[in-house]
Order: structure tokens, then C-alpha cells, then sequence
């Protein structure tokens, strides 16, 4: 479930002789400080050393495996620090973590950007979608300390010049990931998040469980229907109409609206807005315009709950 990390071990005399073991090792030196560092490259890692320690960033699934369409499990993240350390000749297990990714590939039935349409609003975080591959949920605020993110992986890979394993291009690859940066005491509840931490029994249980939750948190979107036997009145009819466009518009449709109203300034009271939000999902149930859904069922039964509560 671990992909990428960002660790930091402070100095120690361990630490030392890390630039030697570096693939295109060069000093650079701070212009405001005058501190020199050696900065390099290890198994498409990056790594920075200085006086202070050292920082590692990257993929621990590329420590394992030529590419991170398999994310770690619990035992592999042991395995892939053993191997770093192996490698750099240093002890990281106390290396503090600064950020981390947590997710998985979803071998899925249909394309992924049918699946990311049906995700809608999830409570105090921006829904953001860049393209139809891909689909973001983000912390308010400039440092963005939580991103939850939904994405075509074989698309991803294909941009990135990433080979995928053999028979895996004939898949749809759907890749769901927590993203946490910076602050992860504070965002865990976890009083340190050390390399050790992530491989530990009750910290990884706890994060297969907050990445069921978060998902369970975003508003699904189903599928539209005529349902005309539900219609008697004009008043029925009206709402069923109203479902129908308000449905069919699309999550995308109505966050673009929301924002313009926003950047218009056009409420004083911002709760305004989640008011307007809240009435236009009343409006899609109302009308008794939806329909169960098979691709929702598909992420939420087969999928999540059964692959999360399974581990």
C-alpha cells in the first residue's frame, strides 16, 4: 500500500560516507547559508546529504520492483528499508517521516473515467479534476496537507514512459492514494512517524482504515432513470426533470458554477455555498430520477470493501 515517502535521518557517524554510494553524486551548496551538501541518485530515489542529516525521497516500490504498479504491503516496506540501508550503509529505521503515499491498483471492469464520474463531494475537502483520468480531493489551505487522489494508472504510467508488466496493458488500472504532506503526527494521531512506524502492526491497520473511511466519506453518484411510473403529479414530474438535469449536469458541471459564484463573491456568508451544494444533491434524490449503480457497487463492494477489510 506504500509507494512514494520522504524521510529525513538526522547526522550521525553512520551517515557519513552515504555520498559514496550515490549514483551521479554532486556538491551543491546553499547560497544563503554557504552549506554544502552532495546530492544524488539511488534506485530512482533522490537523496540529499548535509551536515544535518540526510533526506531520501521516492518510490520504495522501485527499491522491489521495476516499477510501483505494486504498492507495498506491511512486510514488503520492512523489507524495502532493509534494502535501502543495505545500500546506503545506514540504519533508517528511526529516520523520521515527513510524507507518504498509501494506496493501491484497482484492476477494474470498465475505463477508469467512468468510475471517477461517479464520485462526488467529499466533506471539507476541494474536489479538483484536472482531466477525465484524473480526480483530486485536497486539504483547504496553501500547504495542502492531505490529497486524496483517483487516477488512471495505465495512463499515468504511459505519460510517465513507465513499462507496465506484461498483461497489465490490456487492464484498467485504477489507482486510489492518500497523500499525506508534512505534519503526520498531527494528521495521524501517531505522537512520531518514524520509517520503523510504517511497517508497524497497529499504525498500518490504522491506515488501511482511514483509507476505507475516506472513500466511504465521498458522495457516489448513480446512474440516471426514466423512472416515469414514479410520476403522478406536476409537481412529480418537476422534480423528476430537475433530478434529471441536475444529475446529468455532472459533480464537474457543479463545482465549476460554485467556484465562479465564489471568485463573483456573489453570497456574503460562505456557508451559502455549501447550502447551494447541499440543495442541488437534494434536487438529483428528489426527483427519484437514480438508479442503483453497478460501477459504484463494483468500487464499493468488490473493490474496497472486501480488498481493505480482507488485509
Amino acid at each position: 500500500m506504500y509507494d512514494k515517502v520522504k524521510i529525513w535521518q538526522p547526522a550521525t557517524h553512520d551517515t557519513q560516507g552515504v555520498s559514496n554510494h550515490l549514483d551521479a553524486a554532486k556538491v551543491q551548496t546553499d547560497i544563503k547559508t554557504g552549506e554544502t551538501g552532495v546530492i544524488g541518485g539511488l534506485c530512482g530515489m533522490k537523496v540529499t546529504a548535509n551536515a544535518g542529516g540526510i533526506t531520501v525521497v521516492g518510490s520504495l516500490s522501485k527499491l522491489l520492483y521495476p516499477n510501483n504498479i505494486y504498492p507495498l504491503d506491511r512486510r514488503r516496506t520492512a523489507r524495502a528499508f532493509e534494502k535501502l540501508a543495505d545500500l546506503l550503509h545506514c540504519n533508517f529505521g528511526d529516520a523520521r517521516v515527513l510524507s507518504l503515499e498509501f494506496g493501491n491498483v484497482f484492476v477494474m471492469s470498465q475505463p477508469v473515467e467512468l468510475y471517477l464520474s461517479r464520485l462526488g463531494t467529499m466533506p471539507r475537502m476541494l474536489r479538483l479534476s484536472t482531466d477525465a483520468s484524473t480526480l483530486y480531493y485536497q486539504s483547504p489551505g496553501k500547504a495542502k496537507r492531505k490529497v486524496i487522489v483517483f487516477y488512471d494508472k495505465k495512463a499515468d504510467a504511459m505519460a510517465k514512459g513507465m513499462e507496465l508488466p506484461p498483461g497489465f496493458g490490456n487492464y484498467n488500472l485504477l489507482k486510489y492514494e492518500i497523500r499525506l504532506n508534512g505534519q503526520l503526527p498531527r494528521q495521524t494521531g501517531w505522537p512520531t512517524v518514524t520509517a520503523s512506524t510504517l511497517h508497524d502492526r497497529m499504525f498500518y491497520r490504522y491506515m488501511l482504515d482511514r483509507y476505507k473511511e475516506n472513500y466511504f466519506a465521498i458522495t457516489k453518484l448513480n446512474q440516471t432513470t426514466n423512472a416515469m411510473e414514479s410520476i403522478k403529479t406536476v409537481s412529480d414530474a418537476y422534480d423528476a426533470l430537475l433530478s434529471r438535469l441536475a444529475a446529468q449536469c455532472g459533480q464537474t458541471q457543479v463545482d465549476e458554477f460554485l467556484n465562479e459564484l465564489k471568485a463573483a463573491k456573489v453570497f456574503k456568508n460562505r456557508i451559502d455555498y455549501m447550502r447551494l451544494r447541499q440543495k442541488i444533491q437534494k434536487a438529483v434524490n428528489k426527483g427519484g430520477a437514480t438508479v442503483p449503480d453497478e460501477l459504484v457497487r463494483e468500487l464499493n463492494d468488490d473493490i474496497l470493501t472486501k480488498w481493505v477489510n480482507g488485509r
